[in-house]
């Protein structure tokens, strides 16, 4: 069926949201199940939807909906549940008007016109809807109470971190908030272009961070919204108050029926009334009278009833409401503490989870021949890693004229520049000469990465795993020169290294030699042209 609400919240990242309708009903929904295409949901938004199963299906906001009849007497009728005092007024001028239909002069009229008694819908008795309420509680007694409904809560809460634990002797980190879009934009991304990356081990990976992820989302959301926290942590484990809430819902549905039955009595009293006026004279008259009077009988009764059941649903209503208020402030300082407690270690072991992801992925996408081919057609340089991947979408975009998603996607690049470390490499001839500059490289500043080498395989093996931006070069090597090992570096390295190179150069077309100096430069020099080079890198 179709019912109308309004957005409670919803979260854009997640794509998830909840509906709260007009008798307070609350219903999740996913940005899946969307079919809007002019609006995008936000918070207070009304909105139609289709309610099947539990289940909230074709999603459209109230300014796409055409306003049909039927549309606006739905909205019309959930104003007037929501708004208990004008319905109260429209029994009492309902009241009036059927008194003033029993003083009605009698008239005759055709029994031709008339509906049997049979065309009468039966209403029912409140007293059936009694006896399955039971009698009215006078007071809500609290089931559960605030520290013990609190501490299952976060009993949960805490399970789930103490099983992830050990992620936080995880060396990285990749603030799990600001990557987390683009990281399974990335994801997706490698495993359509290769799906062989997507290890057992990088699966459960995955899977495991999205588990954590919506844990997180749940409590963070309780976080924001402390009303939706206090009914899903709180209201909800208070079996009596849940209880007279369903009853009162049961009550409200009664109400809007009977709100039927009398609309379509009253339509049905105006034409009969109008048809006795026409014909007074008939033989039948005295019968079609009575017939009136029954059914303009039945219409007050109708409103009686709407009157009775209206009074007893302000009744339970207002019970609801001052059990409400009396632990809502409670409940939000208890809740606050705890929640404190808990958020610093959800967020370092997400962060924890995202790091090891992304270098899983990163390291099984660098054995990919695929991958490695896709990143050669489409002109993307650099280390296997999501810095390099956000780079190249980011050159053909305008920092300066960047908003919204790509100003975010700015922010995020220059973040994982910022957990980048310089990584430089030494490849001399002699070990003591190369152990002794790294020492030295190290000492200048420690956000160096420096690693030397003598023996030329080695160091190629580092060079595919490590971005290396500096390499110092000898052009007498242990085994080959250094044009030689440039071959093979270009051939089995991606990322393009600034070059230093000790001694005499030959002209090359590999790469270019960015510091020529004599093989007995001093320490002192080559860092002062490493700071140099580093200093000119384009970001």
């Amino acid at each position: 069926m179709k019912i109308i609400g309004k957005i409670l919240f919803f979260n854009a990242d997640s794509g998830q949201g909840m509906i709260m309708t007009a008798d307070k009903k609350k219903i999740n929904f996913s940005v899946a199940d969307w079919d809007d295409f002019e609006t995008m949901p936000s918070l207070g938004l009304e909105v139609r939807f289709m309610y099947e199963n539990a289940l909230a299906s074709s999603i459209v906001s109230m300014s796409y909906v055409e306003e049909e009849p039927e549309i606006k007497e739905t909205k019309e009728e959930v104003k007037e549940v929501l708004e208990k005092e004008i319905v109260q007024k429209e029994i009492v001028q309902k009241e009036e008007a059927s008194q003033e239909l029993k003083e009605t002069p009698p008239i005759e009229e055709k029994h031709e016109h008339f509906e049997s008694d049979e065309d009468v819908e039966e209403i029912g008795t409140n007293e059936e809807l009694e006896d399955e309420l039971g009698q009215r509680e006078e007071s809500v007694t609290v089931t559960m109470n605030l520290p013990k409904a609190v501490s299952n809560y976060f009993m949960v809460i805490e399970e789930n971190i103490d099983k992830r634990i050990f992620y936080k002797k995880v060396d990285g980190r990749l603030n799990y908030v600001v990557i987390r879009r683009f990281l399974w934009t990335t994801f997706n991304n490698l495993c359509e272009i290769d799906l062989h990356i997507l290890t057992p081990k990088i699966k459960a990976l995955s899977d495991d961070l999205k588990r954590m992820a919506s844990i997180y989302d749940d409590f963070l959301s309780k976080i924001k919204y402390p009303v939706l926290a206090y009914e899903e942590v709180f209201l909800s484990c208070q079996s009596e108050y849940k209880k007279i809430r369903a009853g009162a819902e049961k009550t409200i549905q009664r109400i809007n029926q009977l709100k039927g039955s009398e609309k379509h009595l009253g339509s049905t009293l105006k034409i009969k009334k109008e048809e006795l006026a026409k014909d007074i004279n008939t033989d039948e008259f005295e019968v079609m009278q009575d017939e009136l009077k029954s059914l303009n009988g039945t219409y007050v009764d109708v409103v009686h009833m709407m009157a009775e059941l209206d009074e007893r649903y302000k009744h339970d209503m207002k019970l609801l409401n001052e059990f409400e208020k009396e632990y809502k402030e409670d409940f939000y300082d208890l809740f606050d503490a705890d929640a404190k407690k808990y958020q610093k270690d959800f967020l370092e072991i997400l962060s924890a989870q995202a790091f090891t992801l992304d270098a899983q992925l990163w390291n099984q996408a660098k054995g990919s021949k695929g991958l490695r081919a896709h990143f050669h057609k489409s002109g993307i340089s650099g280390e296997f890693n999501t810095r390099t991947y956000l780079k190249y979408y980011l050159d053909t975009q305008d920092s300066s004229k960047a908003t919204g998603d790509n100003k975010k996607l700015f922010e995020l690049y220059h973040y994982l520049v910022s957990l980048q470390k310089e990584h430089i490499m030494i490849v001399l001839g002699d070990v003591s000469d190369a152990l002794e500059l790294e020492g030295i490289i190290k000492k200048e500043d420690k956000v160096y990465e420096v690693k030397a080498f003598i023996d030329e395989k080695s160091a190629l093996k580092w060079a595919i795993k490590h971005s290396v931006k500096v390499l110092i070069l000898e052009n007498i090597l242990s085994k080959m020169s250094s044009a030689t090992f440039l071959q093979y570096y270009k051939k089995y390295v991606l990322v393009i290294p600034k070059i230093i190179l000790l001694g005499e150069s030959k002209n090359s077309d590999l790469y270019t030699i960015h510091k020529l100096l004599s093989r007995g430069a001093s320490s002192r020099v080559i860092v002062q042209d490493i700071k140099e080079l580093l200093s000119d890198k384009k970001t």
